[in-house]
Order: C-alpha cells, then sequence, then structure tokens
C-alpha cells in the first residue's frame, strides 16, 4: 500500500475565499490537491483524456466523448489552426493540450506546479506523436515574451486570487491578435461567497485556493487588461452534474484500488468533495459555467 497523503493543510485565519498568498505558499496549496499519484485521478476523472472538469454531453456518450466534445468546443473558440501555439496554464496530465495538438496541428505548452504530472504528460504527448512540451512553473515567473497564439485554462482561474494581474500576464506574452480562452464556473451573484459547510469542505479539499467570482467581474478585469470580448458559451449545468454523477461512480466502483493509492481518508474526503459539490451544481441560482473567448486589443 502506498504511503496516505496527507489529508489536511492549515486553513488560513479566515478559513474563507480570496486568500492572498505568496507564489511558495499558493504552489504548496496547489500542488496539495494534485499531487497524489496520477492513477488516482485517471480513475476519477475516467475517459482517454482524464480532464478533470465538466464534460458535454450527449445521450449514448462514453466519457471520452464527453470529453472530447467540450475540448472541440474549447478548440472553435480559440479558432484553433495547424501551427498555432497554445499555452496550456494549470494542464494537469496533458490530455486537452494533447488532443489540440493531435487534432488540430497545435504546437502545445503546459505549465503545471505539481512535478508529478510532468512525466505523465510527456508520456501522453509521446504516445501520440504530439507537439507538446511541459515544465514545472507559476504562471507569474513566465518569461514576458509574445510567444502564443492561445492562453487557456480549463477550471482553473478559480485558484488565481490576483486574476487581473493574470490577464495582464497574458497580454504580455500573447502574440498581436492573440485570444485567450477559459472556462470557469461563476458566481451569479457576490453573496454567494459567504461560505457554508459545503462550500468550506470544498476550500479545504483545494488548499484553500477557491476564489470564484461572477462573470461580470471577470470580464470586467479582461476589459481592464486590454481584452475584447469575442464569445461567451454557457455550458449547462446539467453537464456538471453528469459528469461529477460519473466521478462518484469511478471512485466508489475503484474504491479498494483508491483506497492503496491514496489511503482511506482521502477516499472519504472525496467523495464528501463529490456528493458535496453536485449537490451545489444542483442550484443553478448560484452557479454558472462559461467558455470566455476574448481577443487582445492591438
Amino acid at each position: 500500500m502506498s504511503d496516505p497523503i496527507p489529508n489536511t493543510i492549515a486553513p488560513p485565519p479566515e478559513n474563507a475565499l480570496y486568500q492572498a498568498y505568496d507564489v511558495p505558499e499558493e504552489t504548496e496549496r496547489s500542488t496539495f490537491h494534485y499531487e497524489k499519484p496520477p492513477e488516482f485521478f485517471y480513475i476519477l476523472t475516467g475517459g482517454e483524456w482524464n480532464a478533470y472538469s465538466c464534460s458535454v454531453w450527449e445521450p449514448g456518450f462514453t466519457m471520452t466523448q464527453a470529453q472530447e466534445k467540450k475540448l472541440d468546443k474549447m478548440a472553435e473558440l480559440m479558432e484553433l489552426k495547424p501551427g498555432m501555439r497554445i499555452l496550456d496554464v494549470g494542464c494537469g496530465w496533458g490530455g486537452p493540450l494533447v488532443y489540440w495538438a493531435h487534432k488540430y496541428g497545435a504546437i502545445g505548452h503546459g505549465i503545471t506546479v505539481t512535478p508529478r504530472q510532468v512525466p505523465e504528460v510527456q508520456a501522453r504527448a509521446a504516445k501520440y506523436h504530439a507537439p507538446v512540451t511541459v515544465e514545472v512553473l507559476h504562471w507569474k515567473n513566465l518569461p514576458e515574451v509574445e510567444t502564443y497564439d492561445i492562453v487557456t485554462t480549463d477550471e482553473v482561474l478559480v485558484h488565481f486570487r490576483d486574476l487581473g494581474d493574470f490577464f495582464a500576464k497574458c497580454n504580455k506574452i500573447l502574440k498581436p491578435g492573440g485570444k485567450m480562452v477559459h472556462k470557469e464556473l461563476h458566481f451569479t451573484h457576490p453573496k454567494y461567497a459567504v461560505f457554508g459547510p459545503i462550500s468550506a469542505h470544498v476550500n479545504k479539499i483545494y488548499g484553500y485556493t477557491c476564489n470564484y467570482v461572477t462573470l461580470a467581474q471577470e470580464l470586467q478585469l479582461a476589459n481592464d487588461n486590454n481584452f475584447q470580448l469575442r464569445n461567451v458559451f454557457e455550458i449547462p449545468m446539467a453537464d456538471y452534474q453528469k459528469t461529477m454523477d460519473e466521478w462518484q461512480s469511478h471512485l466508489f466502483q475503484n474504491r479498494e484500488r483508491v483506497k492503496e493509492l491514496v489511503g482511506e481518508q482521502v477516499y472519504k474526503d472525496f467523495r464528501a468533495y463529490l456528493k458535496g459539490i453536485r449537490y451545489l451544481f444542483t442550484h443553478e441560482a448560484m452557479f454558472k459555467l462559461h467558455i470566455i473567448a476574448s481577443g487582445k486589443l492591438s
């Protein structure tokens, strides 16, 4: 049996959203969630691409098909063409980036703060002969050179308290005419930032790095940093409910192996997390899910 993964990380005094951390502490807190055996997340997410985010469903879809439908929609909003350079911030185990490189001919680079993800991205890129590279790097340390045609994230912005600074960084690393395409959950009103017990457990699972905003707040920050809105695509919350149901099933059906990988307590914590957020996602008055495409102004 693998050594159990610690299931707690000390909360900040306020134990609430919008905590400010320096880069080393923010890295530690983000890594706390993701620096687990990759097999654990592969069991949890399922499918070929192991996207740890909402998929888009049609009747009879497999998890792989649902993941690909979401990734194709993001590629459409990117206006992806062969040879375009994509930066995936918080690239996970490389599934989306490799998919875009393999299917659309993009040249991908991923950054992550989780070292354990790097060999997984490299192995996946090799499997598909995809032009994808990856490095351990916090976004604040990205060189400010106009390098990319696209900067993208998939449910990663929630971990950035200083979202305006991130958009400013994107402006500096995108080529003229470049685009940001981000998929993220948004509060429907700032009042929902007041935590209840379920939300507090979700924040704990993510090392107290949750920073949900409203769509209006995100768009204003993009405007302030020289980005013009191109498109907002809303994904029905029913798609996330279906995704969460699948994740819960994967975890439960493989519970003995999961416990071997991460220990009993992490298994219980993740089961509680999935059940709790599945409940929150039934309240569409609280959350909406959007893919937002915005272009860098000349």
